[in-house]
This record gives structure tokens, sequence and C-alpha cells, in this order.
């Protein structure tokens, strides 16, 4: 077994008995003065938790038997170029929305990607990011009611 495979099975294992532990926490210790959905979030985790310890399980089990040497993939450079891309757009989206709100950073990060992935239509790139941004704003704001960061400025 390669040191990557057990890399990837050890983290999904970590990461299942964290959400493992999470779930039966939020199941177990209970507010009395809090009235919770009958399913509830922590057996949505445990459930999560249970999957990836499966998955950790049969990843380990599947890559434990030694494996035929694998030619080296080579990366395209136009690839490699989006996928860093990607990551430094998320970063700045990260920031970007609490400083400046969800709306206004969510329709730069749709920019930013559609860019990054290859649309070249700037009137094609702005429609879609106004677009999403605008639907994300209502199903999740309007409809939800989840309350996301609007910014300084718009306080």
């Amino acid at each position: 077994m390669k040191i990557t495979h057990l890399v990837e099975g050890a983290v999904l294992l970590v990461f299942s008995f964290a959400g493992l532990a999470e779930g039966l926490r939020l199941v177990i210790y209970k507010d009395p003065y809090t009235v919770y959905d009958p399913l509830g979030p922590g057996l949505y985790i445990i459930a999560i938790g249970l999957g990836m310890m499966v998955l950790g399980v049969a990843h380990l089990i599947v890559h434990s038997r030694t494996s035929p040497v694998m030619q080296k993939a080579r990366v395209d450079k136009t690839m490699r170029f989006r996928l860093i891309s990607t990551v430094a757009a998320c970063v700045v989206y990260i920031l970007l929305i609490y400083i400046v709100g969800y709306l206004p950073a969510t329709v730069l990060f749709f920019l930013l990607q559609f860019r990054i992935q290859g649309i070249r239509s700037w009137t094609r790139i702005i429609a879609l990011s106004v677009i999403l941004a605008g639907l994300y704003y209502l199903v999740f704001v309007q409809y939800c009611g989840m309350v996301f960061p609007v910014g300084p400025f718009f306080q």
C-alpha cells in the first residue's frame, strides 16, 4: 500500500470520527428550552460520519492489495492554472464576503469563476453572475431565511 492511500484513508476516518462525535454531542446534549426538529442536525451529521467511515474503510481495503505501478499522469498547464486560479478565487471570496457582504462578493466570485473556466463573452459572464447570485439570494435568504453577511458598508 502506498503512503498516499494510507493517508487518504486515515484522513477520511479521522473526519468521520470527528463527525460522529459532533453528531452524537448534538443528539445527546440538548437545551431543554429549545424546540428541535425530530431529525435534527445531529442525525444528519451522524449519517454523514458513518458514510465517510464506510468509504474510508473501503478505500483502505481496496488499496491494501498491491496495485500495479501506474504511470504518472501529465497535468496540462491550463488545467493547473485553472485549479490554482479557482482556489485563489475561493480565498478572495471568503475574504470579501465579510468585507463587502454576500451579494457583491458572490457576483465578483462568479465573474472570476466563469472567466477562469473559459467563458469569453463578458455579456454572458455578467448576466450569468448576476442571475446566479440573485437566485442564491432568493433561495437562501428570502425563502430559507438564512442570514448572510451584509458587510459594514450596507448595514
